[in-house]
């Protein structure tokens, strides 16, 4: 029987200096344009090792529930847990400085060949991209992470009621993180 809820293993060494902490999360901006979420998984977990599969997901789920891109947070928290208030500011601009460039290239270029059909395909093709990286990101942290069946339990009744029955993601949080969070106390009591 598989056990939902033990401990995963101890991660490796988180980075040493904030010259390998900011390469880390330039990679990621550099890679990760259209889909920065599965590089930065594969970068902290399998390549550098930093986190393991569990401590991503549960992070992850922590960067959702905050205000804005969920990479981003993610930059800030680790910069922040790892090097300081320093670290913090390293993460966001190597994560941020590339997509930031590239959206300014971009924008230029798109307007001069913003009323073309090719253009609109392309776009269509690279949402339709995106979309399926997210998905499997999605499917290879349930898959690593291991979630408990209430935990489980509580993602489909959010996914539901704001995919299904569209009520807002504000109110849905609002009762679902508490619930979660007493279905998790009242179980490991």
């Amino acid at each position: 029987m598989v056990d939902f809820v033990s401990p995963a293993p101890a991660p490796s060494t988180p980075p040493a200096t904030r010259l390998t902490l900011f390469t880390a999360f330039l990679k990621m901006g550099l890679l990760g344009f259209g889909g920065v979420m599965p590089w930065a998984r594969r970068v902290l977990v399998d390549e550098r090792r930093w986190l393991t599969e569990r401590e991503f997901a549960e992070l992850l789920g922590l960067c959702q529930i905050l205000p804005g891109p969920n990479v981003v947070n993610l930059s800030v928290i680790l910069g922040a847990r790892w090097q300081g208030a320093a670290g913090a500011l390293v993460a966001l601009t190597g994560i941020l400085f590339v997509p930031v460039v590239a959206v300014l290239l971009l924008a230029t270029f798109y307007a001069s060949v913003a009323h073309s059909p090719v253009a609109h395909a392309a776009i269509t093709a690279a949402s339709a991209a995106a979309a399926g990286l997210i998905l499997g990101t999605a499917i290879r942290l349930l898959t690593g992470a291991r979630p408990a069946p209430h935990g489980l339990a509580v993602g489909g009744a959010v996914f539901v009621a704001v995919a299904l029955l569209h009520l807002p993601l504000l109110w849905v949080l609002a009762v679902a993180v508490p619930l979660g969070i007493a279905l998790e106390w009242r179980l490991r009591r």
